[in-house]
């Protein structure tokens, strides 16, 4: 190529940086050094903001070898610092256990340069279970981070010990992520009352904390809260008149959910719910605490089965994975529904039907490993059921079998009605052999003006086929 050819190289430093900043990894980011002098000079000038341990060292030294050989990330983490004397808006370091003495150092350094994103994520290489000169987890977080008033985002995603801290100053903290930390109920609550400008909350996974009291926080709108149930939480009370979305999941469903107490702002606008076991009764209540939702999400929760949903603001609702046996709904305003499981679909009743405003219905259906006549018989009779409920222009179907394909001699032609659908979605498992049926079934009557078929490519063929007989 001539030189006049490259226009990339002639761009001025702060643009080229710019493109960089788009690669995936400051490995590759390096590569462009040897190109020519003029990226040479812009690598030396290129500002480095993320920094992980096994980018610069290959995994299995930092694994087998010890910290002996963390020198070369050592003379990194260095240089790039020093190349960062006007300033830095991001510093995220994931790092083993065993860089400790030099973590303290770097930290000093990123609040020296008025750092405004800040994330921590130290783990340990398993070598200090062998090695007694190693540091022991948790790392315990240095006071001077939390007491720093140019700080705008906060993640501490690892074992990171907080405590011993008698007070936080954070004026200009507006995000803030806690995965896996150590923290207790009363370090908790001294931490979030030096945060008053705080907007986002994440609790993932903490401990010792049980109880998660969250109020004077006026612009506070984004929670969110995952219980490990080791210890669990087991009350939940975030009090904001700016709250307008809020997440409770618990990671893996236990019936000590039943017990937990939850108090959240009638604020609320988009709630989601993931795998807590609590009653049809205790949903009615809570919902009926939020006359402003428009976004409902429930995940996992087992042991509901008969829901009645009513909210006159409610557009979008999505249901995984509950096992429910009957649904009746209440929500003039709805405009997307779906709905997902691996077990029969449910009843689902309207105060009102047809809801002409739904633009979007859709559901995954995953097929049993042995599927019979009566699979169909039942996605016939909900699909038209729920098309004419909903009365929706647009639907997305999703198709999931547990093993490799029906039965061979299952080949009875079963209409799915839905004449109201204009705009159709179907995806399939890429192994799936009985979608050729499906889209027999489903196309005897229903005639949309437009398909997204997505499946594997040798079915392709056959299913284009198919929709040009169908039509």
């Amino acid at each position: 190529m001539d030189d006049d050819d490259d226009k990339i190289s002639t761009l001025p430093e702060p643009m080229k940086h710019h493109i960089l900043s788009f690669l995936p990894s400051i490995k590759e980011v390096a590569r462009t050094s040897s190109l020519s002098e003029s990226w040479l000079q812009t690598w030396r000038s290129f500002q480095i903001t993320d920094f992980e341990q096994w980018l610069v060292l290959p995994r299995y030294e930092i694994l087998y070898r010890g910290s002996e050989y963390n020198d070369p990330c050592v003379r990194f983490v260095d240089s790039a610092l020093m190349r960062s004397r006007h300033g830095m808006p991001r510093f995220r370091l994931i790092v083993t256990l065993d860089m400790a003495p030099h973590i303290d150092r770097w930290l000093g350094t990123a609040l020296d340069y008025h750092v405004q994103e800040l994330s921590l994520n130290i783990t340990s290489n398993g070598m200090d279970l062998f090695d007694d000169d190693l540091p022991a987890l948790p790392y315990l977080i240095p006071g001077k981070v939390l007491s720093c008033e140019f700080i705008k985002s906060l993640t501490l995603d690892s074992p990171v010990k907080i405590d011993r801290i008698s007070s936080v100053s954070l004026p200009s903290l507006r995000s803030l992520h806690l995965l896996y930390s150590l923290i207790d109920n009363q370090m908790f609550r001294t931490l979030l009352g030096g945060c008053p400008l705080l907007e986002g909350l994440s609790v993932i996974s903490c401990s010792p904390l049980s109880e998660l009291k969250v109020s004077n926080l006026n612009y506070l709108k984004r929670v969110t809260v995952v219980s490990c149930n080791d210890p669990e939480i087991n009350a939940v009370s975030i009090q904001s008149p700016s709250l307008e979305s809020f997440s409770l999941k618990s990671e893996y469903g236990c019936d000590k959910d039943i017990g937990l107490v939850v108090n959240v702002s009638s604020s609320l606008r988009y709630l989601e719910i993931t795998n807590l076991d609590k009653t049809d009764d205790w949903l009615r209540q809570f919902l009926s605490k939020f006359p402003l939702l428009e976004s409902l999400t429930l995940k996992g929760c087992r042991l509901l089965q008969r829901i009645k949903i009513s909210n006159p603001l409610l557009k979008k609702m999505s249901i995984k994975n509950c096992g429910l046996v009957d649904i009746r709904i209440d929500a003039p305003k709805l405009s997307s529904f779906y709905y997902e499981t691996r077990r029969t679909l449910p009843s689902v009743w309207t105060e009102n039907p047809p809801y002409s405003s739904v633009v979007g219905l859709g559901f995954r259906y995953y097929f049993a490993e042995d599927p019979s006549s009566l699979c169909f018989e039942e996605l016939r009779e909900s699909f038209t059921r729920w098309s004419a409920i909903f009365g929706c222009l647009e639907s997305t179907v999703l198709f999931y079998e547990m093993d490799e394909g029906m039965k061979d001699g299952m080949n009875e032609k079963l209409a799915l009605s839905a004449p109201g659908v204009h705009h159709l979605k179907l995806v399939f498992d890429a192994t799936q052999s009985s979608c050729l049926l499906i889209l027999d079934c489903l196309f005897s009557t229903c005639r949309p003006t437009t398909i997204l078929l997505r499946l594997s490519y040798p079915l392709l063929k056959k299913a284009l086929f198919k929709l040009f007989l169908s039509h």
